[in-house]
């Protein structure tokens, strides 16, 4: 769709905001679990920006989510055939009273969200928009996929909403509001979830030197050090990538870069906890993380849609989509 009618601006938040953020974020990520901090990280520098497009809040949901109140997670990486971004899961028909009925599903990441930020289209209309949902709205269901039981998935069947709700006409064009938002998001979650990542690794190093004695200890396998020594020597060549952030190549909203390093932070991400778990179970770590609580076996392909949403967002940006998905 045409970017001229999209709002003008949402860049993310102000430069004071977002060190104000930063400094919150440091702390949960140091102290708390994988979820809750990949959760908090979301709502700060994607769904608070993203409010902003919301011309009326007529049921209050915009205010209690800019508030605290509530929390929202972001509906926005729903796989699709193509993988793309701008293929809205959710479509939107109106009914002739000024509401408009919503059918389609859509994934989200965040356990504990009360309500999410969607996107979708509206029939016989050429624009894309984004919906605050409550997680309790009639019509709703909410169920699970693999391991995460009974959440990370909405389905929409005879939903209804004002369509005074809605946002702005928005797009993924790169110079549309999305982008800029995504783009600020991607870059803080790949740096830290990598981060994390790098930790896990050099904790498994610890738990293995702790296990056994002398040259007992699984520690002095080859075999196991070699397995440890390919993931850590990716993940800290991604750490590397993702620490530079949006002044590497000086790229504008809608680069590539910010694309490898998000595909490199999620495909790392799911396998860093698979090795952990498999070295856990398989060796009887004791004291292994992932028997803690907010372990996230049942999060962590959620995060914007998984590996493969995010390759499919690197291939978008490349240019190596069909062109009516590009945005």
């Amino acid at each position: 769709m045409s970017v001229a009618h999209e709002s003008a601006p949402a860049a993310g938040p102000p430069p004071d905001a977002a060190d104000a953020h930063r400094q919150e974020l440091d702390d949960i990520w140091a102290a708390g679990p994988f979820a809750e901090a990949a959760a908090r990280t979301e709502h700060l520098l994607a769904v608070l920006p993203l409010l902003d497009l919301f011309p009326h809040d007529p049921d209050g949901h915009v205010s209690r989510v800019r508030s605290g109140e509530r929390r929202a997670a972001l509906g926005l990486f729903t796989p699709n055939s193509e993988f793309a971004l701008p293929v809205p899961a959710v479509h939107a028909e109106r009914s002739g009273d000024g509401r408009l009925t919503l059918t389609g599903r859509f994934r989200y990441a965040s356990r504990d969200a009360d309500l999410s930020l969607l996107w979708l289209r509206v029939v016989d209309e050429d624009a894309t928009r984004l919906a605050l949902l409550p997680h309790t709205h009639e019509g709703l269901r909410r169920y699970g996929a693999g391991r995460a039981e009974g959440w990370g998935w909405i389905e929409l069947d005879g939903v209804t909403v004002e369509e005074g709700a809605l946002s702005h006409p928005v797009s993924w064009a790169p110079e549309g509001p999305l982008s800029a938002v995504f783009d600020g998001y991607a870059w803080e979650f790949s740096r830290r979830s990598l981060t994390w990542s790098a930790g896990v690794v050099a904790d498994l190093r610890r738990e293995l030197a702790l296990t056994g004695s002398g040259t007992e200890a699984l520690s002095t396998s080859q075999y196991l050090a070699h397995e440890l020594s390919k993931l850590e020597i990716e993940v800290s060549l991604a750490v590397a990538l993702a620490s530079f952030g949006a002044e590497f190549k000086a790229e504008e909203p809608g680069g590539t870069s910010v694309g490898a390093a998000l595909l490199a932070s999620t495909d790392l991400l799911s396998r860093t906890v698979q090795v952990a778990e498999d070295m856990s179970t398989e060796l009887g770590l004791a004291d292994s993380a992932v028997g803690a609580a907010g372990w996230p076996t049942r999060t962590v392909q959620a995060w914007f849609g998984g590996r493969r949403m995010a390759s499919g967002e690197l291939a978008r940006r490349m240019g190596l989509v069909p062109k009516d998905v590009r945005s």
